[in-house]
């Protein structure tokens, strides 16, 4: 190897050793604040959701019911984060609240539209469950 060479390759190799350092104090940072760690993901999740949905609208394939189901179980989520925040709230509730997310997740596209008063009315129930819980 000439010396040129050498002096290429030892600076790659120390820009990928500070990388990896960066690269695990940004680790450590996301570990330690939750709400930054969240955000991270939920982006993927709606970058998803979105890309999802313009498919449907291509394929005419409904894409109105899909993202309804979309933004409920948004709600459904939302709803699972005040019922954990909440300490009067029954476990029983957070679990009837689990479940009929992943329900809702696994519902059809084309059942969506006939299913989702259904689900909007558990939806209200959960909600005045929840905000209206008092501690045993």
């Amino acid at each position: 190897m000439e010396k040129r060479e050498k002096r290429i390759l030892r600076n790659n190799i120390i820009k990928f050793l500070i990388g990896l350092i960066l690269l695990g104090f940004s680790y450590g940072y996301v570990q330690n604040h939750p709400a930054e760690k969240s955000s991270i993901f939920s982006g993927f999740e709606v970058l998803w959701q979105r890309i999802d949905v313009l498919y449907h609208q291509i394929t005419k394939t409904n894409p109105e019911a899909l993202q309804n189901q979309y933004n409920y179980e948004q709600t459904y989520q939302e709803l699972i984060k005040m019922a954990e925040s909440k300490t009067c709230v029954d476990p029983g509730v957070l679990v009837d609240l689990n479940e009929t997310l992943l329900a809702l997740k696994k519902e059809s596209i084309k059942n969506i539209n006939n299913d989702l008063p259904g689900y909007q009315r558990k939806a209200q129930e959960f909600q005045n469950m929840i905000e209206n819980c008092t501690k045993k």
